[in-house]
């Protein structure tokens, strides 16, 4: 009889560990709380039958795991994803926008153009400045952790002599699309890894966005593969509570879970226990002998980061391109016109904005959320100002991604927990994508990875 796994998160995490366990010839169920899978990353159709995702995302080259399980369920990532080979950045402030070629190995010329070019925006001296301050990203990944996550973007700035103006029209508005923090409150270490990322994934370290819905691209086709293998997937079904067992006889340990209590009071058995869920959600439901143990204490202790997701749909087309934009001294930071690839329509621009930081910002209306982006949007795009919103969606997520504070990067945890046989996976836990989907992957690999370490036989 196949060995038994009960995986309670339904995101790219969990459903990662979930493939890899079912391709090593276990039987694997996934429960996820909301009703459709995808997690943070997730997208869904509204009453209005709109697609409406959880948040603006992007998908870089160097996401290597992530190409590869698509790749592995016979989904090509270029089927998933278009390419772009511009970066726009606008300043509210003006002048209005400058527009960098980011393929050096493809288009070597246009990008040197651009980067000598686009002076008004971000002048020789501005562009000179981000050379000491990004050169350690050049570093080995240990060596980055080491000299660099006990300070933040804005230490080392200081220390590298970093020019204000490109501060505030890039440095910023990348800290706070990216990891929904500011720059004050974001490890170097996390972004200069950022930085080591691209460098060493150098001629894949494209931006792309999605060519539709992440629900029928990525997580409909992973659910369907994994059914095939005999797991069985539920949503809409809430983990409510983690049972423990101690160790008995005078054994040494900390015992082993012997049940996940699902809402309504069912209970699921295994012989392994994964929890892929948010950092956040897990910390509540660690049963109550476990919580003196490090291990466990250190959960609660891992900073979080809200986020908030704008999403308008225009009577008209207001946005040309499909490029992704940063926004220099605005909280609406980042912005993506997805009406033409991955979710296409006719009526007008449907725009993805980034609303960051949100720690103050979550407590306003939705109307004031609304009126806030559109005052920033149509200082930087002339089309929108004559242009009516024709439907708004907010939607705010108090608690979304761990904080790169010095030190959060480093203090998250191992996959493999001190009870034999549970596990966790998550972009919160130890790998080197920080609060990214490809975070997801990895940690959900390296989770079940540790799980085969730890039972070599399926059996």
């Amino acid at each position: 009889m196949s060995r038994r796994a009960v995986i309670a998160g339904g995101g790219l995490a969990g459903l990662t560990c979930a493939k890899l366990l079912v391709d090593a010839g276990w039987a694997v169920t996934v429960v996820e709380g909301l009703p459709y899978l995808g997690g943070r990353a997730s997208t869904f159709r509204d009453a209005d039958g709109d697609w409406v995702e959880q948040g603006l995302h992007l998908f870089i080259g160097a996401y290597t795991e992530f190409k590869s399980l698509l790749n592995s369920i016979g989904v090509p990532y270029d089927t998933v994803v278009f390419w772009m080979e511009q970066l726009q950045l606008q300043d509210t402030e003006g002048p209005a926008e400058a527009i960098f070629n980011i393929n050096p190995i493809r288009s070597p010329l246009k990008t040197l153009t651009s980067v000598l070019g686009n002076n008004d925006y971000l002048g020789p001296l501005d562009k000179l400045s981000l050379l000491p301050f990004a050169a350690p990203g050049l570093l080995p990944y240990d060596a980055l952790r080491e000299q660099f996550d006990n300070q933040t973007v804005v230490d080392w700035w200081r220390k590298a002599n970093g020019d204000a103006r490109v501060m505030e029209r890039f440095v910023r508005p990348f800290c706070r699309g990216i990891q929904f923090s500011e720059p004050e409150q974001f490890s170097a270490f996390n972004f200069l890894t950022w930085i080591h990322h691209l460098v060493t994934h150098l001629p894949s370290a494209l931006l792309a966005g999605y060519r539709g819905p992440r629900d029928t691209l990525i997580f409909q086709p992973l659910a369907r593969y994994l059914k095939e293998r005999g797991a069985v997937i539920r949503t809409g079904v809430k983990l409510e509570e983690i049972l423990h067992e101690p160790a008995t006889g005078g054994a040494a340990g900390l015992g082993k879970l012997k049940g996940f209590g699902l809402q309504g009071g069912e209970r699921l058995d295994a012989d392994v226990y994964v929890a892929a869920l948010p950092v956040w959600n897990l910390v509540p439901l660690v049963p109550e002998p476990l919580r003196a143990d490090p291990f466990f204490a250190s959960l609660a202790d891992l900073p979080v980061a809200p986020a908030i997701s704008v999403q308008l749909w225009f009577d008209q087309e207001v946005v040309t391109h499909e490029r992704f934009v940063l926004v220099g001294h605005s909280e609406a930071c980042v912005y993506q016109d997805q009406s033409r690839n991955a979710y296409p329509t006719s009526q007008g621009s449907r725009v993805s904005f980034i609303v960051s930081p949100a720690d103050v910002l979550q407590f306003e209306s939705d109307e004031a959320l609304v009126a806030r982006v559109l005052e920033s949007f149509r200082k930087v795009v002339p089309a929108a100002r004559d242009a009516q919103v024709r439907k708004s969606v907010v939607l705010k997520h108090p608690k979304h991604l761990v904080r790169p504070l010095p030190g959060a990067m480093s203090r998250r945890p191992a996959q493999a927990t001190p009870v034999p046989n549970f596990f966790l996976a998550g972009d919160w836990t130890q790998q080197p994508f920080f609060g990214s989907q490809e975070g997801a992957v990895r940690g959900g690999k390296a989770c079940a990875e540790a799980i085969l370490g730890r039972y070599p036989s399926a059996m």
